[in-house]
């Protein structure tokens, strides 16, 4: 059961490795190594807090188990030096949102190598589902490789804010596979949701080598 448990906290955006320590039969600790990416004190304390979301909307999916989240603990993880250079391009949220004329549409624009990105989809009745399609039309078009979704998945976490969760498949342009998981808190519409916990989810994995052709 552990190393089911584990083999999931490590499929989280961010996580590294880690170490579920059990005491009669119970969780006692969950050790998190994770690949923190933030710059300031406040921002650091924003992506802990969304790891630990992740990690116990991950676990809570795949084993139904509900985590504490005062059970887990996040620890940098350190890089090697690379001799090498890599570009991480950001990608970002310019708007999301649902028209009706000339025809029911969920449009989600983003922003990436100075350049914005249109996507859209049908409406449907799954407006999540819809978002991600018009978002992954509009990824495509940046060059940086494919996606596709696994599942979307709205729950409440222990503080009783209502969480969004988002697994895919990102294609690599070179042929690599991911599976992904990307988190955020429903603090407004649907649409601006998804596409916050879709780029929480892809942002930190998309890697070009310099000496590769860019939209730069």
């Amino acid at each position: 059961m552990l190393d089911f448990m584990k083999k999931t906290i490590e499929s989280v955006q961010g996580v590294k490795n880690c170490k579920i320590i059990e005491e009669n039969g119970e969780i006692s600790q969950i050790f998190v190594e994770a690949d923190l990416q933030a710059l300031s004190e406040v921002e650091r304390t924003s992506e802990i807090k969304s790891i630990v979301r992740s990690v116990i909307g991950a676990v809570a999916i795949k084993h139904n188990v509900e985590l504490d989240y005062r059970k887990i603990k996040v620890i940098e993880y350190k890089h090697d030096e690379v001799a090498e250079s890599i570009i991480n391009p950001r990608i970002r949220i310019v708007a999301a949102y649902q028209k009706r004329f000339p025809k029911p549409e969920c449009v989600v624009q983003l922003h990436c190598f100075d350049q914005e990105f249109q996507g859209t989809a049908p409406l449907g009745d799954d407006v999540a589902t819809c978002t991600f399609n018009a978002f992954c039309d509009a990824f495509n078009q940046i060059g940086l490789g494919t996606m596709k979704l696994k599942y979307i998945h709205t729950f409440t976490d222990i503080s009783m804010k209502k969480v969004l969760l988002v697994k895919l498949e990102y294609y690599h342009t070179n042929g690599a596979t991911d599976t992904l998981m990307g988190v955020t808190e429903v603090d407004e519409d649907l649409p601006l949701a998804v596409v916050k916990a879709t780029l929480d989810a892809i942002n930190r994995r998309i890697l070009i080598k310099p000496s590769l052709p860019t939209r730069i």
